[in-house]
Parts: structure tokens; sequence; C-alpha cells
């Protein structure tokens, strides 16, 4: 009789656990409480912009920064503007503009206005404004046609520790393999802060870079053709940063060799 009963309970154990099914297929986040979804990427490719800058130089507040802003603000996500300060022990130095700077910057005078990796010259004293603007405008429509090396996508969750849930999102544009790396930086606008050459004395800093998630110039990673990579991770907001009010920029660089990188596409995400 007792083994009946043993036969009995075996049975109703398999069907009270026949519904039960545990799938392992969808990656879920850090939290644990959602599945990842790769965000979609955005296949436009974004002519490059940069401007070296530091509040106590005089000619970036009288030059390099009304000229790149004014620049951006009229070409608005057509382009991809990043301002990078460094020198003079700038306020907004942070790991992630030193990495630029060293990858970058040639020789250490201020401003710097580049399209792509050409560095524009003025005369600041005879050349307006608008003249340099309209100037940079031209060779930033010159490179539009150019073919990206690479799809970028993210989104972004403000979370109510102040932290964000962020999730990346690489294609390479390419048939072919090619090493690249790739950077999420949390980005601030309206930071009041000095400037030297600026009348005031005192402006707001928008595009200021507040740090990168991978550090250095990036994630890198060897891509076959068209592949897609995606990641998830938690950022964490530096000290003094304002969650609520930052975005992100997501750029994707390639290296050149002896430390040296080039700008392959880019993107902010508001």
């Amino acid at each position: 009789m007792k083994y009946v009963l043993v036969f009995v309970t075996f049975v109703l154990l398999l069907v009270g656990c026949k519904d039960v099914q545990i799938t392992i297929d969808e990656p879920i986040n850090k939290d644990g409480d959602k599945n990842i979804v790769s965000p979609e990427v955005d296949k436009t490719y974004r002519p490059f912009l940069h401007l070296f800058t530091s509040i106590h130089c005089g000619g970036c507040g009288r030059f390099g920064i009304p000229v790149s802003e004014i620049t951006a603000d009229e070409m608005g996500d057509s382009i991809f503007m990043l301002p990078t300060h460094f020198k003079y022990n700038d306020v907004f130095i942070t790991n992630s503009s030193l990495a630029i700077e060293k990858a970058l910057v040639v020789t250490y005078h201020s401003p710097q206005l580049w399209v792509h990796d050409k560095e524009y010259t003025y005369d600041i004293i005879n050349f307006s404004h608008r003249q340099a603007s309209d100037f940079l405008k031209e060779k930033l429509r010159d490179k539009m046609g150019d073919a990206p090396g690479a799809y970028i996508g993210l989104d972004y969750k403000l979370k109510e520790n102040g932290r964000f849930d962020v999730t990346v999102a690489i294609d390479n544009a390419s048939s072919s393999d090619q090493e690249l790396y790739y950077e999420v930086y949390a980005m601030e606008d309206s930071l009041n802060e000095v400037q030297a050459g600026n009348n005031p004395y005192r402006r707001d800093h928008h595009r200021v870079n507040r740090g990168g998630h991978y550090g250095e110039m990036g994630q890198k990673h060897v891509f076959s053709g068209n592949e897609k990579v995606s990641d998830n991770f938690e950022f964490v907001p530096c000290l003094g940063c304002t969650s609520s009010k930052m975005y992100f920029a997501v750029v994707v660089w390639r290296s050149l060799g002896n430390g040296r990188f080039e700008y392959v596409n880019g993107k902010y995400f508001r």
C-alpha cells in the first residue's frame, strides 16, 4: 500500500510541475527586473565639429565658444559638436577630457576649432563670428556625403537613486572587419562658470563632458562585418552633477596607432 501512495504522490508532483517553465533566452539588466532591449541604431552620419577650450582662455570666450555654438545651434542634429576643456586648471577638466586631449591635440594653443582632423585658424580681430561660422558650416557640409563607419543607438532612464540605466548599441556599418572604440559620455548644459574673454565675465557653458563610462577612449571591440553589439550598464553621475539635467553622447573612435585617434561617428541623446 505504501508503494501505491508513493507512486501517486510522485504523479501528483509531476502534474503540479508541468506548467512551470524556466526561460533564459532573454538577457536581463543589472537590476534583474526587465529584459534588455537593444536600442534601434541611427544610421545617420554626422560630421564632427570639435572645440578645444578653457574657461581661462580669453580667445575662447571672445571667439571659439560663440563661433562653435552659433554653428552647432544652426546646424542642429545634422552634425556632432563636442567641446573639450583642457589647460589652465579648468574646472571642467575630467579624465574623459584628458583622454581626448591626449588622443587628438597636437599643439597646446587655444581655442582650437576642428572639422574632423583638420584645425582651422582665423584672424580673430578682423574675422567676424558670422564669417567664421559660415566657413565652418561649408566645411561640415562637404563632409555630409561621407559614408559612416558605424551606426549608433542609445536608450537611458533616470532611476530613483539618481543613477541611470543605460543601453548602448553600435553597428559596424562596413561589411569588413574593423577595430573600433565606443564611449558613452554624460553631458550637461547651462553650467554657469567664469569665462575669460566673455562679457560679462561669467557665462553658461553647454555640452560639458562630465565623464565617460568606459574610460580612456572607450570600449575596444573588433567588429566582424556588419556586426551589432550592445551593452547595458548603470551610470553613476559625477559628484556635483545634476542627474535631472544630464543627457548622453555616444562617440565611435578609431585608433591610428601610437595613442592617436580619429572620429568615426557621434550622436547626442537628449
